[in-house]
């Protein structure tokens, strides 16, 4: 199942145009769109857990180059700090450790968690 529209479903006007789904992108898009129409825009592709690289040597063929511009890994180095963004639907959460856990079938069970996360 795709989370992104085709580019042909793009509208000429939207209430909402968020650059960046990543965490900030996300959380901005959710805030300000309640009730407008929203656009939030991507550089990349969608990534599903079965097409993240599994070694290193398909990480290195992830990473973003001119040539590459759809690698999931974008490195920049600078004089003070150097960055490792993330390129797809999802921002830079898409490389935090590259790990998607299925979590175990009883934790939404506890009665801690709110209803609507049970």
């Amino acid at each position: 199942m795709s989370l992104a529209n085709p580019i042909q479903d793009v509208q000429p006007r939207y209430g909402v145009v968020v650059i960046g789904s990543g965490y900030g992108g996300a959380i901005l898009a959710a805030r300000l769109a309640e009730g407008r129409s929203l656009c939030i825009l991507e550089r990349g592709r969608e990534w599903s857990p079965a097409t993240f690289p599994e070694t290193l040597k398909g990480v290195v063929r992830e990473i973003r180059t001119d040539r590459h511009r759809l690698g999931l890994y974008d490195y920049r180095a600078y004089d003070d700090a150097d960055v490792l963004v993330g390129c797809g639907l999802g921002g830079t959460s898409l490389i935090n450790a590259n790990v998607v856990f299925p979590p175990d079938p009883d934790l939404f069970d506890d009665p801690r968690w709110p209803d609507e996360l049970r």
